[in-house]
């Protein structure tokens, strides 16, 4: 199940600014990534800022608050 999460703002590994962004989970990976137009169903408003971050294994997690953002599944 993919989790779908966005906030005021989405700063990507390269420092790049989405206002606003969403941010697509699977697990604790990140699968996309893109700017919020309008109202989107099944999305969980968290505000503030959410991280992209390449982890060890080189993949992307979200980070929110300085904890990893993972799928509720």
């Amino acid at each position: 199940m993919t989790r779908i999460v966005a906030a005021n703002r989405v700063i990507d590994a390269d420092g790049d600014e989405m206002k606003p962004g969403v941010v697509e989970l699977e697990g604790k990976y990140v699968s996309s990534v893109y700017p919020l137009f309008g109202e989107r169903p099944f999305t969980e408003w968290l505000g503030g800022t959410i991280n992209i971050k390449r982890s060890a294994d080189g993949r992307f997690q979200a980070y929110k608050d300085g904890e990893v953002i993972i799928d509720n599944q």
